[in-house]
């Protein structure tokens, strides 16, 4: 076992989760660490490499023996090879309750760096409290909004309203299973709105070649993943909704893609059309199987696609970047 990650075997002795926080979707929303014959973890090996026949799930507070990043620019590929944000997908906590956090970790440009919670540089991340049953975000942050809760109307019924944002529920099939979700947006848990929005909300369950990269060396490949395609749309339905989140969650690497879309019809940028084709010739995001339009109309405006690897070498473990706010946590 090499120095620096005795301490991640020590960890994996610990209690597991809880009996209430046991989530089926668990594997989709969290990466993998690749382990030996003895537990101990595998430096740098990837949970779809040859070689990682046992596997466990990433916590915050251990060392990592990788971390995923975004793919730079084709254009900025050898100036910036670690690209522009780190994205942790590990088990933490949200006020005490064991939830998985995602982490949005900027490194590229003047005062940010990986590994570290730079405030006021965009940082941030989202948060899923583990419980049976479908998988929410109830809270997220990020350079333009700070901390924000996505509430539900479960908490003008005295719950905690954290049933907002949902991403995806157990038993997901290879055909769409469709909700309208109300929400709202508040500053804080506390702040339960009197009202709430209406959210087309749908995911389905396929397999798809994911793309990926190694950050070191530049080299390309793909893997088959088993993966949860999640929709969250600003609408009751398609056709009137303004925008598209797509999510892809893949089992033993956590949430690797995020693609936002806009309805040119609803949403009415003069620009969406050019940042669309801006997006395209940066290759920063390799289009899957999935990223497809919803509809007529429809252009994909940003995406982040996080299966740029870092490896960790032997006795130099890597870290999750330390977020939420300890306060939060």
């Amino acid at each position: 076992m090499f120095r620096g990650f005795l301490l991640f075997a020590a960890l994996l002795l610990a209690p597991s989760l809880p009996a209430a926080a046991q989530n089926a979707l668990l594997p989709f929303l969290v990466q993998s660490v690749c382990l030996d014959a003895a537990g101990a973890p595998l430096p740098g090996l990837l949970p779809f490499e040859a070689g990682c026949a046992r596997r466990a799930p990433q916590r915050q507070d251990a060392p990592m023996p990788y971390r995923r990043h975004d793919w730079p620019a084709a254009q900025e590929a050898r100036a910036l090879p670690l690209g522009y944000q780190a994205s942790d997908a590990v088990l933490g906590s949200l006020l005490g309750v064991p939830a998985v956090v995602h982490t949005f970790d900027f490194g590229a440009g003047q005062a940010r760096h990986f590994g570290t919670f730079d405030r006021g540089q965009g940082d941030g991340g989202q948060v899923i409290p583990l419980a049976p049953g479908p998988s929410f975000i109830s809270m997220t942050e990020d350079g333009g909004g700070g901390v924000q809760w996505f509430l539900s109307p479960d908490c003008r019924q005295g719950g905690r309203g954290w049933q907002g944002w949902l991403l995806a529920g157990p038993g997901a099939t290879d055909a769409w299973t469709t909700r309208v979700m109300r929400l709202r947006i508040a500053p804080t848990p506390q702040a339960c709105p009197t009202a709430f929005d209406a959210s087309l909300t749908r995911f389905r369950r396929t397999r798809l070649d994911l793309p990926w990269r190694d950050a070191a060396t530049g080299r390309t490949g793909a893997t088959t993943v088993d993966a949860i395609v999640s929709e969250h749309y600003g609408g009751a339905d398609i056709a009137s909704a303004e925008h598209l989140e797509r999510f892809v969650l893949a089992r033993n690497l956590g949430m690797v893609r995020w693609e936002r879309w806009e309805n040119a019809a609803v949403a009415r940028r003069a620009d969406l059309s050019q940042q669309a084709r801006h997006v395209q010739r940066e290759q920063r995001c390799p289009m899957l199987s999935v990223s497809e339009p919803p509809g007529p109309g429809w252009q994909m405006r940003d995406c982040r696609f996080w299966t740029n690897f870092v490896r960790a070498a032997p006795g130099r473990p890597l870290a999750a970047m330390p977020w939420p706010p300890s306060a939060l946590r």
